[in-house]
């Protein structure tokens, strides 16, 4: 009996390790003078949560690994529309992901940017970010295609997001 105490224990001592680094943390802003913002659109109506996840290539698998994951915003109920605003390390792989549950559905939408130090980028998870001006005043009310549409020739430089490392979760960390 004793023996299935331990085991058990150990099971679940090991499950929580890997929880641990599969569950986000809520994201502490960059704090460095070359800082980029990131300005991302939670939609009126939204029920899931958003997530900023930063990645490193893995030459070997040649996929990118997940290197940290952070919430920037969970809703349980529909939002009313808000507008996350994040300083992060330029030049660094971010993925901005956001799970919705619609009813039975739950979808994933994933975004990626490699942010310049101190530029603006606007960011509607599943869509391509954009460049926005220092003076961009960001809006949640505002249509979020209107802007994409009003940005798209600036330069922003991007990752294969569709080339996550697909990973059992006991092999995560």
């Amino acid at each position: 009996m004793k023996l299935n105490k331990t085991l058990i224990l150990a099971m679940i001592s090991i499950g929580l390790t890997g929880c641990a680094k599969v569950l986000p943390l809520d994201y502490d802003n960059y704090n460095g003078s070359d800082a980029a913002t990131l300005y991302v659109l939670n939609r009126e109506g939204n029920v899931g949560t958003i997530y900023l996840g930063s990645y490193t290539m893995n030459s070997k698998d040649n996929c990118y690994d997940m290197s940290d994951r952070y919430e920037l915003d969970s809703n349980v109920f529909q939002a009313k529309g808000n507008i996350i605003v994040s300083k992060v390390k330029p030049d660094v792989l971010y993925s901005v992901s956001q799970i919705n549950s619609s009813g039975r559905f739950i979808q994933s939408t994933n975004s990626s940017l490699i942010p310049e130090a101190g530029k603006y980028y606007y960011i509607v998870s599943g869509n391509k970010a954009v460049q926005v001006p220092s003076d961009f005043v960001p809006d949640a009310s505002v249509n979020s295609d209107e802007i994409v549409n009003k940005y798209s020739n600036n330069p922003v430089r991007y990752w294969n997001v569709n080339k996550i490392c697909s990973r059992p979760f006991w092999k995560i960390g």
